[in-house]
């Protein structure tokens, strides 16, 4: 068949159009499909970048942060002895015996395995009885202060009186090591005392006596049994932060 002039422009126009719907389809839309998916991959970097450089800005202190936590942290243990074998604990028992003005002597000593126990907060209750004349004294005393100081005074004492109320209100308990060592012993009534003046005055204080048993307190040298609570904490190593 003999095609005219019309029906071959016809046929190169359409042939034309295939192609260039087929170089669009194979070429160009991947193309631009490409590059969206390059700006969106771009828009997503950009957000992750400004998030790492805010964490990098909030962590530039990070350093400072970390060495004030552990200063903290080490003024707090301080007050604990540190975790250790229980011959050394009581070691330590022995050196506080041996304290000046103290000079206890033991003449039996024994120690648990290391466990655990629950350090509480404590609260002291009075076990002072008032009776009617004396809250007549008090008020008589009383009388002529200022109401602004007596204001004061009160608030204080009920703040005071919650406090006791409950102990537990703002700290929590917390589970802490420890041993229990039982002790048999001889000493002067004064180098007792300073034994357990000692026990808070020390710079570990957790050393605390849990019951103690003296056969006559009016004797030249005492003779008694106590078991003593020695808590300890692993103390953390010195951060590098360099």
């Amino acid at each position: 068949m003999k095609l005219n002039y019309r029906d071959k422009m016809i046929l190169i126009v359409v042939f034309v159009i295939l192609v260039l719907v087929a170089g669009f389809i194979l070429f160009v839309k991947p193309a631009i499909d490409d590059c969206s998916q390059a700006s969106d991959d771009l828009e997503a970097a950009k957000v992750q970048l400004s998030e790492l450089e805010d964490q990098i800005d909030k962590d530039k202190n990070l350093g400072a942060e970390i060495m004030e936590l552990y200063k903290s942290t080490s003024q707090v243990s301080a007050n604990f002895y540190d975790y250790q074998t229980s011959y050394r604990a009581t070691d330590k028992l022995r050196e506080l015996f041996d304290a000046k003005e103290v000079k206890i002597d033991n003449t039996s000593m024994s120690i648990s395995a290391y466990g655990s126990t629950v350090l509480q907060p404590y609260a002291y209750k009075t076990t002072i009885v008032f009776t009617e004349f004396d809250n007549k004294v008090d008020q008589y005393n009383d009388e002529g202060k200022d109401s602004t100081a007596d204001s004061a005074a009160a608030a204080s004492t009920d703040a005071n009186a919650a406090a006791a109320a409950d102990p537990n209100a703002t700290v929590t308990a917390q589970t802490i090591g420890c041993y229990t060592i039982d002790v048999s012993f001889n000493s002067s009534l004064d180098g007792f005392k300073t034994f357990t003046e000692n026990l808070t005055t020390n710079t570990e204080k957790s050393m605390v006596i849990k019951s103690v048993s003296i056969t006559d307190v009016n004797a030249d040298e005492i003779e008694g049994t106590m078991t003593l609570q020695m808590m300890v904490m692993k103390k953390l190593n010195e951060p590098d932060v360099a």
